[in-house]
């Protein structure tokens, strides 16, 4: 399928791409952060909340902005963005609101430059700007298994495993 490894193609390329340092950066803002807020819109959106799914399975105190559950931000608390442009007002909204109340922010984009970046106290930038893909797809693909790769590493600095995950699995779905 030619069109399968386009996609592919697109993915791999990007492997090399992503800074290491600002990796390295963002895990040890997860890994000291008293609660985790993530946050993004549209398919980025969705792509985060898959993410923090996964790091509620690793045990992390975790929620989804705008979840009627989530609870009240506290300094040390983190805010992960997922946004391709940086430039989306409502989250532009949420981080300001976020930094008022002491809250780090991360951002995962393509922008490094944007208006979200220049709020950030981290910013992790996946190079996908450019494809042949339509309206963000390349980010949306890569910020899926940039979060996967996020959680893996996690996995090992946290001594867990795919059982001791399962064990925080929804049972009641």
């Amino acid at each position: 399928m030619k069109n399968y490894s386009l996609v592919t193609g697109e993915l791999s390329s990007l492997a090399d791409r992503i800074d290491q340092a600002e990796f390295d950066k963002l895990i040890d803002f997860i890994t000291t952060a008293g609660h985790i807020f993530l946050a993004g819109a549209g398919r980025s959106g969705q792509m985060i909340n898959a993410f923090a799914n996964r790091l509620m399975h690793l045990g992390l105190d975790v929620s989804v902005v705008g979840e009627i559950s989530s609870p009240h931000s506290h300094p040390n608390d983190l805010m992960i963005v997922g946004s391709g442009s940086g430039e989306t007002l409502r989250l532009i909204n949420q981080v300001q609101i976020a930094k008022k109340n002491g809250v780090r922010i991360a951002l995962i984009t393509t922008a490094p430059n944007s208006t979200l970046a220049g709020l950030a106290d981290c910013v992790l930038t996946i190079p996908a700007a450019s494809s042949v893909q339509p309206m963000g797809s390349l980010f949306e693909q890569a910020s899926l298994l940039t979060y996967d790769s996020i959680v893996l590493t996690l996995m090992e600095n946290l001594n867990e495993t795919s059982l001791s995950m399962k064990q925080r699995h929804a049972d009641i779905e």
